[in-house]
């Protein structure tokens, strides 16, 4: 496979990251790279391992941890701001990645940045 063909499909990936809150399907990500939808899947899973699909499902998953490590939103607003159709689709999904709730895992990662600052607090 030549650079240049893989070079097309990490910068999918990079639209995909972009858009990913966006309602994205097959046949869209296809055409932003200007081949058939059935050429684009073959593609990218043989270039980057994994389906546009399941790349999406990643990317959105990424960005939700961004946001309940750092913002006070609700969950339910987290979850339809990157790209989640309802709650328990995210919170299942969201499970089963990262091994914890979204509560779960924002409590933890609070929890965790609390006892790093107490740590830095006391070494002064």
């Amino acid at each position: 496979m030549s650079r240049c063909f893989a070079s097309r499909f990490v910068e999918s990936a990079l639209w995909i990251d972009a858009h990913a809150g966006d309602q994205l399907d097959l046949d869209r990500m296809a055409r932003e790279s200007g081949l058939s939808a059935f050429h684009y899947l073959r593609l990218f899973a043989g270039t980057l391992g994994v389906t546009p699909h399941q790349y999406l499902v990643r990317s959105r998953l990424r960005h939700a941890a961004r946001l309940l490590a750092g913002e006070d939103r609700s969950i339910t607003d987290v979850a339809l701001d990157v790209g989640f159709g309802d709650l328990s689709n995210f919170v299942r999904t969201f499970r089963r990645a990262a091994g914890a709730s979204p509560r779960g895992f924002r409590r933890a990662v609070r929890g965790e940045r609390k006892i790093f600052q107490e740590r830095l607090g006391a070494a002064s």
